[in-house]
């Protein structure tokens, strides 16, 4: 049955209104989707920010407690009486009208002069702690850390067995060898007590702890969320994490209790925990869906130790995008009745050519650009739609073309330039291995010269000798350098590890080595090290990276100055430490410390560089399943520590 054009045309118009109304639904659905969903992650993270402003204000009240308090009588009442039980009542009360869990007093060093919590242990020092450290110094401090089960134990009262808590079977949780956690979250503020002079005669430092501290996430939740309720629950809730274990929370489980000891997801632990980043996402939490925020918990030091948590009920999201879902509904319906009218309107005045031209469209659509539609014979605006889709069509064309030809120009120059730096790295990897065999011959016949091989010398002649085999020296450490740069640019530098031992293969046969620069500049070695330090390790290129610490610290150190070299073994790591005494280097000097030819030469200095050894030890440690970094105290001190594994990282055992 033949069917009239503009019919034709309707029916396709219909089909493309058809069309576009279901991607108009599926963006429509992308778009409310991800409206509601930013409104909701934005609120959330507005939540977490009052979160956290909440829990500073905490750690500030406490701050402010301390320091009013170390400046008052019962302070000095206690501190001239310390056994006294009535001064140690008098702090007491005042903790307990504060509303925190522990206070204590410590004296000039340390030592801790009154608890006021049975069993009311004293003696101890707390130098190391870094709160106190610092009131020692005369600075207030605060923040968030971790206590083990002694320290909880010694700060009395029940704060260990708050804080012990067990973990419970949670779904997609991480698995973890522990079964519990004894130690305990605290916020602690510490602030310098001074006597009449001015003088700091000792700490005063009191914190509460956050395991079971329910009533702190409960007001959190109160202040945040306003104790709003949704369909009879309530909208937000709020968690303190000790690393992935809830430890304070208003997330109910279907019994009735509060989810204590439950765990954090795998995904959320590895994101936030692994890596310090925030999360925001929705997630089911224990019994319902929730629009969620983690952000990572860091104490004093800067490490992660836990998480703290905001969820809004995703069910008020879900309910508010289905009723934007039926407003759009709504509008659609009366929209495409409109357009389908408006349609069958304008279908009348198309002819027959729109084929042709929907045919070369698909054609060019598909790759197809030498055609060309032919003109109807009607003068109107279709005839000069077609002229001008064949002058598209010609265009498309040309510029196909032009692009072609100019890939394969890049493509030629690509090419061009991958055998230039191929020739570039043969040339440097040939001429610093020539330069080192005739640079060693020098070096070797100036050292005779030096030490009277082949016959006494005058002073200036052993003065000129000295001179050089130190320049020598020099030029054989930068071709050196020069030559593994060379094998690292090609990917030659590989590392081929075998059992061997720091000390006696590595740390003496470098010190060794650099013993006449040592002598030269009257430098001290302070060697913290062990007899013995077994690693699985590439023994000549790990020498090198070891003496190129060392030489810098010799080289930028000061003259008849101090080097330590010292080593600890840190969570399954060896840790390496080459300090030195001198200038050190700034802020912005340290952020390009590893980049290549990078050198902080100043003008007074005789000894040359590179640039490239700092550059080449980073890929030495690299390749070795290390890393390297650099600390710094301008003026004053340089420190760089590495660490290596523990075992082999290529078979995954532990050396021994």
């Amino acid at each position: 049955m033949r069917i009239q054009l503009h019919k034709r045309i309707f029916l396709n118009f219909v089909l493309v209104i058809a069309l576009f109304g279901v991607l108009g639904a599926v963006v429509s659905a992308f778009l409310i989707n991800r409206t509601t969903l930013d409104e909701a992650q934005r609120r959330v993270s507005l939540d977490l920010r009052s979160a956290w402003d909440i829990l500073h204000n905490e750690l500030d009240r406490l701050q402010f407690f301390v320091s009013v308090l170390s400046t008052g009588k019962r302070v000095d009442d206690a501190y001239a009486t310390p056994d006294s039980p009535a001064n140690r009542a008098a702090l007491e009360a005042v903790r307990r009208q504060c509303g925190f869990d522990f206070l204590c007093l410590t004296d000039g060093k340390g030592k801790v002069m009154m608890r006021t919590l049975q069993p009311y242990k004293s003696g101890d020092y707390l130098s190391s702690d870094p709160f106190v450290a610092a009131a020692l110094k005369g600075e207030t401090r605060k923040g968030i850390w971790l206590l083990g089960p002694g320290r909880l134990r010694d700060e009395g009262g029940d704060l260990e067995e708050r804080a012990f808590m067990v973990f419970e079977p949670t779904a997609k949780s991480k698995p973890r060898a522990k079964t519990s956690e004894a130690a305990g979250m605290v916020i602690v503020a510490a602030a310098p007590v001074l006597d009449e002079g001015g003088k700091i005669m000792g700490a005063l430092y009191a914190g509460s702890l956050l395991n079971r501290n329910h009533g702190l996430v409960d007001k959190i939740r109160s202040i945040v969320f306003e104790d709003k309720l949704y369909q009879g629950r309530q909208l937000g809730t709020v968690t303190i994490f000790q690393w992935d274990c809830r430890i304070a929370t208003n997330v109910i489980l279907p019994n009735g209790n509060r989810a204590i000891g439950t765990r954090v997801s795998g995904e959320v632990y590895d994101k936030v925990l692994e890596n310090g980043l925030h999360w925001y996402d929705r997630a089911f939490v224990v019994n319902d869906w929730y629009l969620s925020a983690y952000d990572p918990i860091q104490d004093v030091e800067g490490k992660a130790i836990g998480i703290l948590y905001v969820g809004v009920l995703a069910r008020q999201y879900d309910d508010l995008k289905w009723a934007l879902w039926k407003v759009y509904g709504t509008i659609s319906v009366g929209v495409g009745i409109f357009v389908l009218a408006v349609g069958l309107i304008f279908a009348r005045r198309l002819t027959g050519s729109i084929s042709d031209l929907a045919d070369a469209a698909r054609k060019i659509a598909g790759g197809n650009l030498d055609l060309n539609v032919k003109e109807p014979k009607t003068d109107d605006e279709v005839k000069d739609l077609t002229r001008a889709f064949n002058v598209m069509a010609l265009r498309l064309k040309e510029r196909d073309e032009k692009l072609r030809n100019a890939y394969a120009e890049l493509e030629e120059t690509n090419h061009s330039l991958q055998e230039l730096n191929r020739n570039y790295l043969d040339m440097l990897g040939f001429v610093s291995h020539e330069l080192k065999n005739s640079l060693g011959v020098i070096y070797t016949s100036a050292r005779a010269l030096d030490t009277g091989l082949v016959g006494p010398l005058n002073e200036a002649q052993a003065a000129l000798a000295r001179n050089i085999a130190k320049s020598i020296d020099g030029a054989v450490k930068m071709t050196r350098n020069y030559l593994e740069l060379a094998r690292i640019e090609k990917g030659e530098l590989k590392a081929r590890l075998q059992k061997a031992d720091v000390i006696e293969d590595i740390v003496n046969p470098v010190l060794e080595e650099l013993k006449p620069m040592i002598n030269e500049r009257k430098v001290t070695i302070e060697q913290n090290l062990p007899d013995s330090i077994p690693v699985y390790a590439d023994v000549p290129l790990l020498k090198i990276a070891y003496r190129n610490l060392l030489d810098n610290a010799l080289k930028y150190g000061n003259r008849e100055g101090r080097v330590r070299l010292g080593y600890e073994e840190k969570e399954g790591m060896l840790q390496f430490e080459v300090w030195n005494e001198g200038r050190g280097l700034s802020g912005e000097q340290m952020t390009r410390l590893f980049e290549k030819f990078v050198r902080f030469d100043t003008p007074s200095e005789s000894s040359r560089s590179t640039g490239l050894g700092l550059f080449i030890t980073r890929d030495i440690l690299t390749k070795h399943g290390g890393r390297i970094w650099a600390e710094s105290e301008a003026g004053q001190w340089m420190r760089f520590r590495f660490v290596l594994p523990a075992g082999n990282p290529e078979g995954g055992g532990h050396g021994t």
